[in-house]
């Protein structure tokens, strides 16, 4: 009888339990729903993601939009992909490096630093990570449901079973890595083993915060070997009570890639596109333009421009997107759909913009500039300016060092064409300049205009040359005035002029219109393979595929000529040196003997 009564209690006691557990389950489901309708009803001006005022890098919706449709045009009319993978150039003479920088006052892109010039600043990347996870006015996306937590648990599983992967291959070390097979056996027991953070919101963001803090000075130590802090990374990712966030994500992207580990970066930006559905922050394009500018991936570099507007059909920019159908039944999307300054319709669905900041117009432009698409860096560089954009005096000087450097004639038409239409915009951006970046932007303007064929040392612009450039000649003319204005000639400049100036002008301008020609002849080469695809004739292919190849034997003709050239001169000078070759070489000798005494 005792039994019975106290099987009968235990039996109570747990029927109240679960009724207490099936009550507090639907209140967090209510709050969960009440969270997501808070949500929904956002007022459509603010940015999903941000408060337009937390930070003066944000922009307005008329800044970001003049930028999105530039990075439109840009993805429209860029290079084919086989010019971007291997651009036309300029040829490698040392001749030309020293007009350059004899004539021109540009050093080449090696002397300034090449790549490492337009590297990243890392500091300033991870400062603005800690502030967005700090700043409790971002709002997140998370899970609601078991369904989304099992997904999520999945996603971290496979990022994990990636990272243990990739460090299987690192190089031996000598030191021991404990806890990297601690991971591979907690990842055999089952972890991760994940909760809901709306159970403790205030709790799990203070947990993720310290595991960030200690997942980015695990990735920056050198004291243990890469496999052990690639363990502890994975050790820290699973025992933790919460799924990863996008400070996370944002902090092993910077980690990895300030490291040199791009590899596990790449893992990282793959979980995010095709894995998550995390919600990026400001600095998440940044630092995912950024590994694709460290990895060369000019593909995905350009893919993320195209997520950035709204015109990637697959992945979209990750901030919010809705199927069209479902928006020809909702009045409330339609008037969401019908703002297209911030969205944009490709295939199916109606994809949100990321907004822009700052830092990330800057790390396009340099990512432009790093893949050689001086035209596109340029064209959003002016846009910027003219929008009232307060870009870096840095960012300035990459780019007009970079379209000097490479000569490249297109880039310095659009410069000087927009700069005489807006001569008022530019002279606000001169302005902010120091008088050291101000001599140093008015000496590159020089170089483009004179890479124009504008105007040389010996002679002004003819005004048929301006007419086929289309610039006007009077704003050409109070451009130039305007120039010296902000920034004069210098006295000691204007004594390096001598009477070879006009043709070491035509040498650099013959240079840069053969890198052109080179350009047109690649970008036509492109267009002909691009005719034999299965939607033309099988007629019209056969004919285009006996060109292409009648082009092709005539092309290695021409080669072979140049090569058996070139080693017949070399034959000839080995047997019969000349007398002026004879006559060099004794002075030489002399000299040396000169030099000895």
């Amino acid at each position: 009888m005792p039994g019975s009564v106290f099987a009968t209690a235990a039996l109570v006691d747990a029927i109240r339990k679960d009724d207490r557990r099936q009550s507090l389950d639907r209140r967090i489901e209510e709050a969960r729903r009440d969270l997501a309708d808070l949500q929904e009803r956002r007022p459509a001006e603010a940015p999903d993601f941000v408060d337009q005022n937390m930070d003066s890098h944000f922009l307005n919706i008329y800044q970001m939009d003049a930028l999105w449709n530039n990075l439109k045009g840009i993805l429209i009319h860029r290079p084919y992909m086989k010019e971007i993978h291997k651009p036309a150039t300029i040829s490698a003479s040392a001749l030309v490096e020293s007009l350059k920088r004899d004539y021109y006052g540009c050093p080449s892109d090696a002397d300034l630093g090449g790549p490492a010039r337009r590297r990243i600043d890392y500091e300033q990347l991870e400062r603005a990570i800690t502030a967005e996870e700090l700043d409790k006015r971002m709002l997140y996306r998370q899970s609601q449901k078991p369904a989304h937590l099992q997904m999520e648990s999945n996603s971290t599983e496979d990022l994990v079973l990636r990272f243990l992967d990739r460090a299987k291959f690192l190089p031996e070390s000598d030191l021991p890595s404990p806890s990297f097979d601690e991971a591979c056996r907690l990842m055999r027991k089952g972890y991760p083993r994940f909760t809901f953070r709306a159970i403790d919101p205030e709790g799990s963001k203070n947990d993720t915060t310290k595991l960030n803090r200690r997942l980015r000075a695990l990735v920056a130590t050198s004291d243990m070997s890469m496999r052990e802090r690639i363990g502890r990374v994975c050790y820290n990712l699973l025992i933790s009570a919460y799924p990863p966030d996008m400070h996370t994500y944002n902090t092993l992207i910077a980690a990895f890639n300030r490291s040199g580990h791009h590899t596990f970066a790449e893992a990282l930006v793959s979980s995010f596109f095709h894995s998550r559905l995390l919600q990026p922050t400001p600095s998440t394009y940044v630092a995912i333009l950024n590994h694709y500018k460290c990895t060369n991936n000019h593909g995905k570099f350009l893919r993320a421009l195209a997520c950035l507007t709204g015109t990637e059909p697959t992945l979209g920019g990750k901030i919010r997107r809705r199927h069209v159908k479902d928006i020809e039944l909702s009045p409330l999307l339609q008037q969401w759909a019908a703002d297209m300054r911030r969205r944009t319709q490709t295939g199916d669905w109606v994809w949100e913009h990321i907004p822009m900041t700052q830092p990330l117009v800057e790390e396009i432009i340099c990512g432009l500039l790093h893949f050689k698409l001086f035209e596109q860096a340029v064209s959003l560089f002016l846009t910027s300016i003219n929008y009232g954009l307060r870009l870096s005096m840095h960012t300035a000087r990459l780019v007009l060092d970079g379209c000097v450097d490479a000569l490249d004639w297109r880039a310095a038409v659009r410069m000087i064409r927009s700069i005489t239409n807006s001569q008022g915009k530019w002279r606000r951006f001169l302005s902010t300049a120091d008088p050291e970046s101000k001599q140093l932007i008015a000496a590159r303007m020089r170089a483009l205009i004179d890479i124009c064929g504008l105007h040389s040392a010996s002679q002004p612009a003819r005004r048929t040359t301006l007419t086929q450039l289309r610039i006007y000649n009077s704003k050409y003319a109070k451009f130039l005035e305007m120039m010296e204005q902000e920034a004069p000639l210098r006295p000691d400049s204007l004594a390096l002029h001598d009477r070879f100036d006009g043709a070491k002008s035509r040498l650099l301008r013959l240079e840069s219109l053969g890198k052109e020609l080179d350009f047109v002849c690649k970008t036509t080469m492109s267009i002909e393979s691009k005719l034999l695809y299965p939607h033309f004739s099988d007629a019209f292919r056969a004919s285009m595929a006996l060109h292409i190849g009648a082009a092709a034997i005539k092309r290695s003709a021409q080669l072979s000529e140049e090569i058996e050239s070139l080693i017949a001169g070399l034959d000839i000078a080995g047997e019969e040196p000349s007398a002026s070759t004879d006559r060099g070489r004794a002075e030489h000798v002399e000299t040396r003997e000169g030099e000895a005494r």
